[in-house]
């Protein structure tokens, strides 16, 4: 049985504490992961409008995060939202990133339910802590 600690954001949360200085790249390893799992089911462009949307959110509480896919052909390495984090101090870009993918996984639960999310985001969760613990290891 799934406890609070295999729930997507307890997940997340590890991931990002586990190198808080490496937030924003641990973010976008993330996203990456999540949108090769989303893309095959929503698209591409359903995948940006909910990254689109979910830092629009954001963007209420950390205003330079300022994230347009509208503004810039395909960006599949997510380079303009990495832009946005380019300069910000530590412990807003952790706080900011946290809440990114926070709040794109409350607005996918909202359109799909929450058990389907996490049907969904799972496999690349644990995609992307494997990959992070493998990182750690080598670097270790």
């Amino acid at each position: 049985m799934a406890t609070d600690e295999d729930s997507p954001r307890a997940i997340i949360a590890r991931l990002l504490a586990s190198d808080p200085d490496a937030a924003v790249d641990t973010s976008i390893a993330i996203l990456e992961q999540l949108a090769s799992s989303l893309v095959g089911m929503i698209g591409e462009h359903g995948f940006e409008t909910l990254l689109y949307r979910s830092a629009h959110r954001v963007n209420l509480d950390f205003p330079w995060l300022l994230y347009d896919p509208r503004t810039r052909p395909a960006d599949p390495e997510l380079n303009q939202l990495r832009d946005c984090f380019d300069g910000q101090d530590k412990a807003p870009a952790y706080a900011a990133s946290e809440l990114l993918l926070t709040t794109l996984l409350d607005i996918l639960a909202v359109l799909i339910g929450e058990h389907m999310t996490k049907l969904i985001v799972q496999p690349a969760l644990d995609r992307a802590s494997t990959r992070n613990k493998s990182k750690e290891q080598h670097n270790g």
